[in-house]
């Protein structure tokens, strides 16, 4: 994977440093700020990942003609943000699970996460412009959740919620003097957003629907089988939706629609549009596996037997 494989060296570098930082923290912080950071590493199995955070500032070093050492501090602030952004949205999602220290540790991150962008905007204020820009954008994404139907009304509001990777995109480009390329980065950078956004619906549904959350798949369900607003689809209704109708096939055709619209920044940033391609083809096969499967039903009890046991 060439996005991931010629950056696993920097990764590494980058959270040694950001444990190295969080290890400074105060009791009792310091030990739930590193409990907690392990839980993203990039290189270590069973983590969740979000690639997109770490390695951003990386997929733009070659065009920005920055510093290896520049990059990777970007990435441990993004690494921070990530953090911060995280423990915030647990407490909104569920504040009847907050644990005592969660808020505390959220603000010592947020500080240490300021820290670093306001020194790799080099005293630039533009930084505190694009703060506010994709803080605003994360804020009314949250906000909205119980009340925007976001796939259909606003879609690239989906991936705002990780509004703040793209401070990596303003800070670098700054530096680089290339600010007129922000625009294109920060809208292909959303569309990113938005289909990992749709990967994770598709994962998700069962707990989002349990929950009451907002869930793009859930809704194309909702809206196709026009079930009424007073009540969301019953799980059996999304199953039988997504073996019967195809629906996930409608996440995986908006992934597309949205590499269609990367092509632009292929040059720029190959390596978030190899990202991206990696994602694409993940919806693209999850459907065309449950296409096939449908098939092989269809076709009679024999063909399917064969195919899981020859």
């Amino acid at each position: 994977m060439n996005w991931l494989n010629p950056y696993e060296q920097e990764l590494s570098l980058a959270f040694t440093e950001a444990e190295s930082i969080l290890a400074d923290f105060p009791d009792p912080f310091r030990k739930h700020a590193l409990n907690y950071l392990d839980k993203f590493h990039a290189l270590k199995e069973d983590r969740s990942k979000n690639y997109i955070c770490y390695l951003l500032p990386f997929w733009l070093q070659a065009k920005a003609g920055i510093l290896p050492e520049v990059s990777r501090r970007f990435a441990v602030a993004n690494i921070f943000g990530m953090m911060y952004y995280h423990l915030v949205d647990a407490c909104m999602d569920e504040p009847e699970k907050v644990m005592p220290h969660q808020l505390p540790l959220a603000e010592l991150i947020h500080l240490e996460f300021i820290k670093l962008y306001s020194g790799c905007f080099s005293g630039n204020p533009l930084f505190w412009t694009y703060y506010k820009k994709y803080a605003s954008q994360w804020a009314r994404a949250v906000s909205s959740e119980t009340t925007s139907d976001f796939y259909y009304e606003d879609p690239i509001s989906m991936g705002h919620k990780a509004a703040q990777v793209k401070l990596a995109i303003a800070g670098i480009m700054s530096l680089a003097d290339l600010e007129a390329e922000i625009p294109r980065l920060e809208q292909a950078v959303d569309h990113v957003l938005v289909t990992l956004q749709l990967l994770d619906d598709w994962k998700d549904w069962e707990k989002d629907l349990s929950e009451g959350s907002y869930n793009a798949l859930v809704s194309i369900v909702q809206t196709e089988l026009q079930i009424p607003n007073n009540r969301r689809p019953e799980p059996e209704e999304i199953k039988h939706a997504i073996t019967m109708q195809g629906t996930l096939s409608r996440l995986a055709e908006h992934a597309h629609r949205n590499h269609e619209k990367l092509s632009d920044i292929r040059d720029l940033a190959p390596g978030l549009y190899e990202f991206h391609d990696f994602l694409r083809s993940n919806l693209e096969e999850g459907a065309r596996e449950i296409e096939a499967k449908v098939a092989l039903l269809q076709g009679g009890g024999l063909g399917y037997w064969l195919s899981k046991n020859m």
